[in-house]
């Protein structure tokens, strides 16, 4: 056996080397690593590819440490099996059908649930908790969120058509202060919570608004004033008339 590559995830005299690359989806994972999670992409470097899985493409491989649409964070190495190429396509084949193009589910069967998944066929052992941790939360209130959010992988050679997030929401966002030379030009995908047209302080609408509350107030004023004058008429006639009344009575 030939230990030339077992840096880059090769064959060594120990066996061939399994790697686990671990990507960042957010900026937020420089607060939330801290406290053991974080919304992570992972991917399963051996022999000199990285395997992984999405939704619309299934398991796929590619160069190692550069997943489009995510900031490389870490590399651990979890260990070495014993065979090479042969053992591992017989490992995926074996999980075709269960990490299916259709069968990707954010919460449920992730890239990192893929990861998981070929790690323990190889090596029988997991990945580091933290790496699905807040998928596993996520489970709890998955029926809270949109189907088509749940079924679109952030990364992958599928995800919404770009490199820099599917059309799940997701956006990798390289850490602050750096600079992801890959991700130059690429759109950024974005989620409007909120359409239409709007009113603005001091604007136009809001000019008209207040015109029509005035309007209103002062058709208002308007209507009370006559009725006010008409009884005030009233009044007035009604007193002319009681002393026209008095006056009759007198001469008579």
């Amino acid at each position: 056996m030939s230990g030339g590559r077992g840096y880059e995830g090769g064959r060594t005299r120990m066996g061939t080397k399994v790697i686990l690359n671990i990507y960042d989806l957010s900026p937020a994972n420089d607060f939330l690593y801290s406290i053991g999670m974080g919304l992570h992409h992972s991917g399963v470097e051996i022999l000199g590819r990285e395997y992984s899985f999405a939704s619309g493409g299934g398991i796929f491989d590619s160069s190692p440490k550069e997943a489009p649409g995510a900031q490389f964070r870490e590399a651990i190495e979890l260990g070495a099996f014993d065979g090479g190429s042969s053992e591992l396509q017989s490992a995926i084949s074996d999980l075709r059908e269960e990490f299916g193009p259709d069968r990707y589910n954010l919460i449920r069967r992730n890239c990192n649930h893929f990861a998981n998944a070929l790690v323990w066929r190889l090596l029988n052992r997991t990945i580091p908790g933290h790496v699905n941790r807040l998928a596993d939360f996520g489970v709890c209130c998955s029926c809270l969120l949109p189907k088509k959010l749940l079924e679109e992988a952030p990364v992958g050679p599928n995800a919404g058509g770009n490199s820099s997030g599917g059309a799940s929401g997701f956006q990798a966002f390289g850490r602050p202060g750096t600079s992801d030379k890959k991700n130059d030009g690429a759109s950024s995908s974005s989620t409007i919570a909120f359409t239409g047209s709007g009113a603005v302080l001091g604007g136009s609408q809001e000019s008209e608004s207040r015109s029509l509350l005035g309007s209103w107030r002062g058709g208002t004023a308007k209507k009370g004033e006559d009725s006010l004058t008409d009884r005030r008429e009233k009044a007035r006639m009604a007193a002319l008339a009681r002393m026209n009344n008095q006056g009759d009575s007198e001469s008579e």
